[in-house]
């Protein structure tokens, strides 16, 4: 029997914890906290405390064709019926959850299809502050339940109102609204209460906060001119967004599509929103790791490692670039994303970029600036490498 730690990236949020992944004979069978990473400074919440688990529940083992297993050649040709569409007719779905490397992957695939991207779970946004800097905000000003969201950064909001700060709070009844000073309770926000404004009008270090796929308070936001935390729910939510790739709009004419799903254990099943429309198209294949509302109604499945069973960098939302190493075996039969996009390109007749991880990060860089200059062993230190825009 042969143990030993693995230092990651933790699947869920998007704040980006370190955590060590234990691993016994290639399995992952529990998790301790990084006391080295400036993200999270040794502490977890109770999703990442469980983040051994997403790597074994519901996984999927061997390709599915119609609901009936079948070989990796079969599935792969029957995903390739995708070439029989036109190129507006076809949809790549993406998952917020995939590592830089993988979404630069599917990106090219994408265009290489002539098809359109669109990420699920996904949001928009950059931010202008960090979250050692919401530490020492003297106000702050949070538009929706942010704490609930990324546990991990509301816990550097309330240590800055520990040191005195003051929380303004502007949405609906939630958790971070009854650990703010100062509540407005709505539904609807697209103006300042009386009071807010000259509260952070005269703070010597105000913040706002919000989620990246919050269309209101980003509009909200904009119009103060002030530092902003952009949160992403998901720990790669962020990479997606600086390569451009925008929250998922389906067409009227898609025919067929490819979606690449991922909902680690402990998380809500995000595609259920896509069901009806993908019900009615003529082909869906599905890439991924676990099983998902998709899993019963695409016409091919394709199962992909996990996240922690391959090697990238993901990046959180403060614009962190942070190492994913791989710490587990995936089960027998499963292979790599970046081997299945390859093999269906192959098949449809396209060229998408091939590699190490670090050569198409270093690809990743040279196509989206933001990404440039950074090398894997910057990456690979404890607090990573920020993109070049943050």
């Amino acid at each position: 029997m042969q143990m030993n730690y693995v230092t990651t990236i933790c699947p869920y949020c998007g704040t980006g914890c370190a955590l060590n992944l234990v691993v016994r004979d290639g399995k992952a069978i529990g998790v301790t906290p990084s006391h080295r990473s400036p993200v999270c400074s040794g502490k977890l919440c109770s999703r990442g405390l469980h983040a051994a688990q997403a790597l074994d529940e519901a996984r999927i083992e061997q390709p599915i064709i119609k609901g009936e297993p079948a070989d990796w050649d079969t599935a792969i040709s029957k995903a390739a019926e995708l070439k029989k569409f036109a190129a507006g007719e076809v949809a790549v779905i993406t998952s917020a959850r995939l590592t830089n490397e993988n979404q630069f992957l599917v990106m090219k695939f994408a265009k290489e299809l002539g098809a359109g991207i669109g990420i699920v779970n996904g949001g928009t946004g950059s931010s202008t502050t960090t979250l050692n800097e919401i530490k020492e905000a003297d106000v702050i000003l949070a538009l929706g339940d942010v704490m609930k969201a990324l546990p991990l950064t509301g816990n550097r909001i309330l240590l800055a109102k520990e040191k005195g700060a003051r929380i303004l709070y502007l949405g609906p009844q939630s958790y971070t609204a009854v650990q703010a000073d100062t509540v407005e309770i709505t539904d609807q926000y697209t103006e300042l209460p009386p009071g807010f404004g000259a509260l952070l009008k005269n703070a010597a270090h105000p913040v706002v906060v919000y989620q990246a796929n919050d269309e209101a308070a980003a509009a909200l936001a904009a119009g103060l001119k002030i530092n902003a935390a952009v949160l992403y729910d998901t720990n790669n939510g962020r990479g997606a967004a600086a390569m451009g790739i925008a929250p998922v709009s389906l067409p009227e004419n898609i025919k067929a599509a490819l979606i690449i799903a991922e909902t680690p254990e402990m998380e809500q099943d995000i595609y259920a929103d896509l069901l009806e429309k993908l019900e009615s198209l003529e082909l869906s294949v599905v890439a991924a790791s676990s099983e998902t509302s998709l899993s019963g109604i695409a016409d091919v499945v394709l199962p992909v490692t996990a996240l922690h069973e391959s090697e990238g960098t993901v990046t959180n939302w403060e614009g962190r670039i942070q190492k994913v190493k791989q710490a587990a075996v995936s089960p027998e039969g499963v292979k790599p994303l970046a081997d299945v996009l390859a093999d269906l390109a192959g098949k449809l007749g396209v060229s998408i970029p091939s590699g190490t991880p670090e050569e198409l990060f270093t690809a990743l860089g040279q196509e989206v600036s933001v990404f440039a200059g950074a090398s894997y062993e910057q990456i690979a230190k404890p607090e990573g490498v920020y993109l070049r825009e943050a």
